[in-house]
């Protein structure tokens, strides 16, 4: 947190960040980790990526050479923030998932230059990342009031409802990539249920392509390091005993599901125990642990998506070589008579 000299008169920076209250058990829900630990494949979700350790290897990951997608989509909002202000009007901006909020700072700079001061709220996992991202986002400007909500995407929006006025959801860094069909399904649920008709949603997300780029983006020192370390935070958190050394990074390209798989692989045959969770499991030599998946993309199928949750395309944006793409859309004042598809 910043610290204000009252000899300086009265601060000009405000911030606040909530939700350090919340349970663990909701923010990392061991029930879940042992039924989706459980399944075929064994699966453990990318939520456990993001203690401190994760997010600050992700932070190298965005300068790793191989890995196009942080800067390109950087090289989009600068070149198109000004537009998207202009498109939106004046709005309160909520950050889902927002890191250290380094991107989110030339968005934040294009409304306060367009529409003068406003308000900025962050999501994140992660306490410590939300500091972070309030000093990166009162460093361009002191004219925003920050609030950072520690949470997941769902329990954040939720205390986003009381904000008033017209408001721009923002999800970068093709997170939104990361979560399969029934999160994506919660989580269009829960972004129109906080949403007003009429508000925005601007989303980065990675396209498809060719498999030698995207498998390059994924298997860098950095990405392997970054997958290793998912074990050591069930370690910590839970009281296991995963051992590291004993595997090995997999990533690749599945073309016939247009997603990157991120996986570890054991191996030799070893009893894993979480002793906190009160689970035990066994591994064979050579089965694999799937950590994460990032959707890749073309957009007609990607606005379909949204458009089945009342979200109405308004604009796309590329880089030259259409490689990634950021997307606005807004909330129609459609009413639904029955869930949409991935709801049911």
């Amino acid at each position: 947190m910043a610290r204000h000299n009252p000899s300086e008169g009265p601060p000009s920076r405000k911030y606040n960040i909530i939700g350090a209250d919340i349970p663990e058990t909701v923010l990392f829900k061991g029930d879940s980790l042992v039924s989706s630990l459980s399944g075929t494949p064994r699966v453990i979700n990318c939520v456990y990526y993001y203690d401190d350790t994760g997010s600050i290897l992700f932070e190298r990951l965005c300068s790793e050479p191989t890995y196009y997608l942080f800067r390109t989509e950087k090289e989009i909002i600068s070149q198109n923030a000004k537009a998207i202000a202009g498109i939106t009007g004046p709005v309160s901006l909520i950050e889902l998932g927002s890191g250290n909020a380094g991107k989110t700072t030339l968005l934040v700079d294009a409304y306060v230059k367009t529409h003068g001061p406003a308000s900025y709220t962050a999501i994140d996992i992660n306490h410590s990342i939300l500091e972070r991202a309030a000093e990166n986002i009162l460093s361009v400007t002191p004219d925003f009031d920050f609030l950072g909500i520690v949470g997941t995407y769902q329990t954040g929006l939720v205390q986003t409802k009381e904000l008033t006025g017209r408001k721009l959801l923002v999800s970068f860094g093709s997170a939104i990539g990361n979560l399969y069909d029934n999160e994506l399904c919660s989580l269009l649920l829960s972004a129109r249920a906080a949403l007003s008709p009429g508000d925005y949603f601007l989303v980065g997300i990675d396209l498809d392509k060719e498999t030698e780029m995207l498998e390059a983006a994924y298997n860098n020192q950095t990405a392997i390091l970054g997958n290793l370390c998912v074990l050591q935070h069930l370690n910590w958190r839970f009281s296991g005993n995963f051992d590291i050394f004993q595997f090995r990074h997999v990533a690749f390209h599945n073309k016939s599901l247009q997603r990157v798989e991120a996986h570890l692989e054991a191996m030799q045959a070893q009893s894993i125990n979480l002793q906190k969770l009160n689970f035990s499991f066994q591994l064979e030599k050579g089965e694999m642990i799937r950590t994460e998946i990032m959707r890749k993309v073309d957009l007609n199928s990607f606005h379909g998506m949204f458009i089945e949750y009342g979200f109405r395309p308004v604009q796309n944006w590329t880089d030259s070589y259409k490689r990634y793409a950021v997307c606005l859309f807004q909330l129609s004042d459609k009413q639904f008579e029955s869930e949409p598809p991935l709801a049911r």
